[in-house]
């Protein structure tokens, strides 16, 4: 009876020990805005929307998303949202090549002549030209860009 009870009194002792360290060895704070969504995705359904500096509990990491709480709730953040660090472009294990060849402008800026694409247009007369059209003239100011890249969001500091 003695030792059942040494037992079960060492057995809470390790739990709370766990718990206690647990819910404390992983508190932080995340270093930009960011969405707690309720799966490890930008396309999970928000849960919450939190400022930069809000604390969150790590309870643990899959890949580039971590399943987190926040503000009494739980559910997934971007990695990068509380880990500082460069960014890096990755395709599967490997690096991606940043930059481009003059192959790739020519396409990315024009991708056909003016008489290769009227020549193509004129041979497909079934199809609607009106979304590359838009496509193409469609232009994002600089300054939006800059935003975007500073924020991480559309329209820079909403």
């Amino acid at each position: 009876m003695k030792r059942t009870m040494q037992l079960a009194c060492l057995t809470a002792l390790g739990v709370c020990l766990f718990l206690a360290t647990a819910s404390h060895a992983f508190a932080m704070q995340i270093t930009r805005d960011a969405v707690l969504r309720d799966s490890p995705s930008f396309l999970g359904k928000p849960v919450e929307t939190l400022n930069s500096g809000t604390s969150i509990a790590l309870i643990r990491e899959q890949g580039d998303w971590a399943r987190v709480r926040a503000r009494g709730k739980q559910g997934w953040l971007p990695v990068a949202a509380f880990r500082s660090g460069a960014v890096q472009l990755g395709t599967g294990s490997s690096r991606a090549a940043v930059g481009a060849s003059s192959s790739e402008v020519v396409l990315a800026g024009k991708g056909f002549t003016q008489q290769t694409e009227a020549a193509h247009r004129a041979s497909r007369p079934n199809l609607n030209y009106a979304a590359v059209d838009m496509m193409t003239a469609f232009a994002v100011p600089p300054a939006d860009i800059e935003a975007f890249l500073r924020t991480g969001r559309e329209g820079g500091s909403r």
